[in-house]
Order: structure tokens, then sequence, then C-alpha cells
């Protein structure tokens, strides 16, 4: 009996000592992911509180592999001088080189940009500074105010965006004077945008190649962007590399 109880002690040490390297080597892991991740960031971009977490069990066996089944990054704060954003992402199949001497590379990966109607007043550059947008349920509202014959028109135009892919579409929703001559035609200072047919907005050379938006979720006062990826490497390299739009 108690020859039984010892080898239960030793069982339990050599789990525990397991479970202990397993933490360890976690946790240097994801130290070192973070560390791959703040460095591939675009110059002037920075991403303070950004954290790592590699799921499942057991650590040792997927490092061993090269391959991690599923990681979670977590940047609440992506910042840039304009403002700032907060993103999730969650990869799956990640491979990595074991001496942590090339950047991870993503086989698969979902992730979602939220952003306030605050900085996307300070991100977007807009024609008119004294011009604002506004999020609403499902529409995006340009609010701004123009000179006609001399008198001040103040407008508003709300649009639907949907994500497809590297373009974003506007499906036009309402146009409205709110001060100013109120039987003003305001569609002829939108550019065609309010003609009946959506317009199609390519971001593709805003975003690095391989990358694409999956939807958009607008809220009031704020907006969710959704963003997938397959085969994606953290090199700098790749947020170097910007896709391109379609031909016409």
């Amino acid at each position: 009996m108690r020859r039984l109880a010892w080898l239960v002690v030793v069982l339990l040490a050599v789990v525990a000592v397991a479970f202990g390297a397993d933490a360890t080597l976690r946790a240097y892991a994801e130290r070192r992911m973070e560390a791959e991740i703040a460095n591939s960031l675009p110059a002037g971009v920075t991403a303070p509180g950004l954290e790592v977490h590699v799921r499942g069990f057991s650590f040792l066996a997927q490092y061993a592999a090269g391959r991690f089944d599923q990681v979670q990054v977590d940047a609440p704060a992506i910042t840039t001088a304009r403002g700032s954003v907060s993103a999730t992402v969650e990869a799956n199949d990640v491979r990595i080189d074991r001496s942590f001497r090339t950047a991870p590379v993503l086989g698969s990966a979902r992730g979602t940009l939220h952003v306030s109607q605050a900085a996307v007043n300070s991100l977007v550059s807009l024609p008119d500074p004294t011009a604002s947008i506004a999020l609403s349920a499902k529409t995006v509202t340009y609010m701004a105010t123009a000179q006609v014959l001399g008198l001040p028109l103040s407008y508003s135009a709300a649009v639907r965006p949907v994500a497809d892919g590297a373009m974003i579409r506007l499906y036009p929703e309402s146009v409205n004077v709110t001060s100013g001559p109120v039987h003003f035609d305001v569609k002829s200072l939108l550019g065609g945008i309010f003609d009946g047919k959506p317009v199609n907005v390519c971001i593709a050379p805003y975003l690095p190649a391989g990358l694409d938006v999956g939807d958009i979720t607008i809220e009031r006062s704020k907006a969710a962007i959704g963003f997938q990826a397959t085969d994606f490497s953290l090199d700098p390299k790749t947020f170097q590399t910007h896709g391109a739009c379609p031909a016409d």
C-alpha cells in the first residue's frame, strides 16, 4: 500500500512538472509572438497592451510539431498619430519556426476591428474640414455645410456600407437638407453618389495583400469591421505589400 502511495506521489510530481514546463514555454512563445506582431506593424502604428494567447494542450506537443492549433490576439489600442481602434483576431493552424527566427504564418484567421464614431472622425480625412461622420443603425451619415447662392446650406447624406472582399459598396439611403434652402437638390453636391446605384470604393491599396474585409456592422456611435485571411505571414514585408484594385 505504501509503495502504491509513493507511485501516486511520483506520478503527480511528474504531471506537475509537465504542466509547469508547458505553462512556462507557452508564456515564452506568447511573448515572442507579441514581439513579432509589434515589429511587423507599419511605421507610426503601435499596439500597447497587445496580448497573444496560445490555446490547446499540450503546448509542448504543438511546439514540437511546429504548429499551434489556435492563437488569439487581443489588441485593445492600435494607435496612430490620428486616433486609435481596437481589434481581436483568432487564428488557426499557426505555423511557427521553433527557433522563432522567422515570422509565424496564420493558416486561417478571422478578426474584428472595433472603431468608435470619434475614431472615425479623427482617422478619416474628409474633403470639408467642417464636415463630420455619424454612425447609426446600419448607416454612415456624412454631414456638411455648403454655400449655395451665397447662403449656407447644411445637409446630411446616409449610405449603407456592404463589404465585398477588398471592395466596399456604398448603397444610398437618404439625403436631407437640415438648414438653408430646403428645395435645393443636394444630390448635385455629392458627385453622383445618390443616382440610385451603389458606389464601389476599393480599399485594397490600404490593406496588406491577402487580407479581405468580411463584414461591416454599424451601430449607434460605433462600428465593427470583420476581416479574414488565409496563409497570412506576420513578416514585416507582408504589411508593406498592399493589394490592387480590380480593373474597371
